[in-house]
């Protein structure tokens, strides 16, 4: 399953607060990308506009799967979690008695959701450190593997 997302020309904002100017983005399937920024440069508003739960003023975010296109600006968010796309929130609104991929797990278990199974969440810890990361206490920060000798 061939997986990309195009964020384009985004801008958004709450009323008169403008949050994202011109944002643009693109992802290819395999890419890891990490949004950085001091509070209120816009981080969880581009999230929310991905998600459809904040609408851009202009711009489109595109996700093509297997060469099928969908235009997210123009969906409600369930049927944006239906094409496999979630959203983790920030530790404060995680289950803390869970583990961290005991919170990743409902996002990937949509009925109708096209997630290839391959890279489910429940599927998705390749690497030793993540994966025993993922066994951890949801928002802990005393839980990382003590340094070799």
């Amino acid at each position: 399953m061939a997986i990309k997302l195009t964020i384009k020309d985004i801008s958004a904002g709450y009323g008169a607060v403008r949050a994202l100017h011109g944002v643009s983005v693109q992802l290819a399937q395999g890419q890891t990308v990490a949004l950085l920024g001091t509070n209120g440069n816009g981080k969880s508003t581009l999230m929310k506009c991905v998600m459809g739960i904040v609408k851009p003023d202009t711009g489109s975010i595109v996700l093509e799967i297997d060469g099928v296109s969908h235009d997210l600006t123009r969906m409600a968010t369930e049927e944006i979690v239906n094409l496999g796309v979630s959203l983790v929130p920030e530790g404060r609104r995680l289950f803390p008695k869970l583990t961290v991929e005991e919170n990743l797990r409902p996002g990937g278990r949509r009925s109708r959701a096209t997630w290839p199974s391959r890279s489910r969440p429940s599927r998705c810890w390749r690497n030793d450190a993540a994966s025993w990361r993922a066994r951890c206490p949801a928002g802990s920060s005393r839980c990382w593997p003590s340094p070799g000798p």
